[in-house]
C-alpha cells in the first residue's frame, strides 16, 4: 500500500527547500520502508543547495536518522518489521573489487533502490540525498541500509550515530593510525570534530588539540577528550600547535569544516611523518595550495575521509553499545529539537541552527 506524507524538497540547485505532500511506495524485495522517529540536521544537508547539480533534483533532502521498521521487501531477511533501525547512506554492494577485497568501505556502486520509489503527487519520481532522503516520515532503502540495533538505545541518541559520529569516531578510528602517545590537532569542533576528539581520545592519543572560534565548542571538547584547545580568532593556531609540540607538530591533523584554508593551516602543523586527514564536506570547486618538495621531504600524507572509513553493519550495533556503557558521548550532541515543519526556515542564513546538532522528531 502506498503511502503519502510531506517531505522537504529541493527542487532547484541554489534556492531554498520546501515542504510538499509525496507519496511512498511498497519496498522492492531487497528493500524495506522505515517509518522516521529521529532525523538529524547536518550539515552536508545544509550545503546541499549549493553543492547539489541539476541531474539530481527534484531531491527529497536528509541523510541522518533512526526509525523503526515498518514493511520488509519479500527477499529481506536482516531485518523484520517492528525492529530499530540506524540509517546508513552508504550501503556497499558487495560484489565490485573493492568489496570482494574486504574494504566495503570503499565500494565502487553503493547500493540505491532499484527503482524510484518516492514520488511527487503528479507522479514525477524524486531522487534523495545519500539515496535516503531522511526529511520524511517514511525512507525506503535496500535492507543492507537499514541497520538493526538494541532496542533499549534511545532513537535520538541513535540518530546520532547514522552520520555525524560515524564519520567523526570513524575518521580517528579506522580512518588514521593513531598510536599511543600521538599528538592531534582537529580543526573544527562541531558535531563530527567532537567525534574525532573522542575516538583520539579512545586511541589513546596523549595530546589531542581542538581548534575552534567558539569557546563554547571548544569547552565540549574538552570534556570530550581535548587536552589543548585554541581559540583561532585570537591567535595563529599553526603557531600555537607548533608551541604546543615543541616545534615537533602534530602526527595526524583532522580538518572537519571543509575550509581550503584550514586545509592549508593543518597541513603546517604535520611533523614529519604526519597525516593530513580531510574530513569537512568542502564545496565541490574547492581547491587548496601544497608544497610538494615539503610533502615529499617530511614524508607526510594527505588522506580523504568518506563517511568515516566506517563498516555500518557493524559499527552501528557496535557504538549503540558503547554509549549504553557508558564508553560513547552522545547526549551533549544533541542540542535542539524541531518538528518537520520547522524545518525550512533552518535553511534561512539567519536561522541556521545553533549548537551542535538539532534533529528533527518525528513522533510529536
Amino acid at each position: 500500500m502506498k503511502i503519502e506524507s510531506p517531505a522537504l524538497v529541493l527542487d532547484q540547485p541554489h534556492s531554498l527547500p520546501q515542504l510538499e505532500p509525496v507519496t511512498i511506495d511498497e519496498p522492492g524485495p531487497n528493500e524495506v520502508r522505515v517509518r522516521m522517529s529521529i532525523s538529524g540536521v547536518c550539515h552536508t544537508d545544509l550545503t546541499a543547495v549549493r553543492d547539489t547539480t541539476a541531474a539530481r533534483v527534484p531531491m527529497v533532502l536528509g541523510h541522518e536518522g533512526a526509525g523503526i521498521v515498518e514493511q520488509v521487501g519479500e527477499l529481506v531477511t536482516s531485518v523484520q518489521p517492528g525492529d530499530h533501525v540506524i540509517l546508513s547512506c552508504r550501503i556497499p554492494c558487495g560484489t565490485c573489487r573493492r568489496c570482494l577485497s574486504g574494504r566495503q568501505d570503499l565500494c565502487e556502486t553503493p547500493l540505491a533502490t532499484a527503482a524510484p520509489r518516492i514520488h511527487r503527487h503528479n507522479g514525477a519520481p524524486l531522487h534523495l540525498l545519500g539515496n535516503v532522503g531522511a526529511f520524511c516520515e517514511y525512507v525506503i532503502l535496500p535492507s543492507g541500509g537499514a541497520i538493526p540495533i538494541r532496542r533499549d538505545m534511545p532513537l535520538d541518541k541513535a540518530a546520532l550515530i547514522s552520520c555525524g559520529v560515524i564519520t567523526g569516531l570513524s575518521a580517528a578510528l579506522r580512518t588514521a593510525d593513531i598510536q599511543p602517545g600521538d599528538s592531534v590537532a582537529v580543526f573544527g569542533t562541531g558535531g563530527v570534530g567532537l567525534n574525532v576528539v573522542q575516538g583520539a581520545r579512545m586511541k589513546n592519543a596523549e595530546m589531542i588539540i581542538a581548534v575552534d572560534l567558539l569557546e563554547s565548542k571548544l569547552q565540549l571538547a574538552r570534556e570530550f577528550g581535548a587536552t589543548h584547545t585554541v581559540r583561532a580568532d585570537e591567535v595563529d593556531p599553526v603557531q600555537a600547535i607548533l608551541d604546543l609540540t615543541r616545534g615537533r607538530g602534530v602526527e595526524h591533523a583532522f580538518e572537519v569544516v571543509g575550509s581550503p584554508s584550514l586545509m592549508e593551516q593543518a597541513l603546517r602543523t604535520l611533523g614529519i611523518g604526519g597525516m593530513l586527514v580531510l574530513v569537512g564536506g568542502a564545496p565541490v570547486d574547492s581547491t587548496f595550495s601544497i608544497h610538494p618538495r615539503a610533502l615529499l621531504g617530511k614524508q607526510q600524507t594527505i588522506r580523504g575521509c568518506n563517511y568515516g572509513n566506517s563498516r555500518p553493519a557493524l559499527d552501528f550495533p557496535l557504538f549503540a553499545d558503547w554509549y549504553m556503557e557508558g564508553k560513547l558521548k552522545l547526549d551533549e550532541l544533541l542540542t535542539g529539537e524541531i518538528q518537520l515543519e520547522q524545518l525550512p526556515t533552518l535553511y534561512q542564513s539567519h536561522n541556521s541552527p545553533n549548537g551542535i546538532r538539532t534533529v528533527i522528531n518525528f513522533n510529536e
